[in-house]
């Protein structure tokens, strides 16, 4: 049995793709950069944190969820 979703269920179901989008792309990213720092042998710590990735902001997710929305908006 299919339901209908209401709009602000659409919403909430694009924010949540949007979010997963936004936190693979930067855990694929932090994990290339990672792979790729030279450590101290002594320690494992990453001696070089140039060009580290940053965490996803609000609005990248917000900016995401607009694109997948404009989408699903379009006629």
């Amino acid at each position: 049995m299919s339901t209908n979703k209401n709009a602000y269920e659409i919403r909430a179901d694009i924010l949540k793709e949007a979010t997963g989008l936004i936190q693979q792309r930067y855990d694929r990213q932090f994990n290339i950069w990672e792979q790729t720092r030279t450590r101290d042998e002594k320690t494992g710590r990453i001696m070089d944190p140039i060009d580290q990735p940053q965490y996803p902001t609000t609005q990248e997710i917000l900016t995401c969820a607009n694109e997948l929305y404009s989408f699903v908006d379009s006629k």
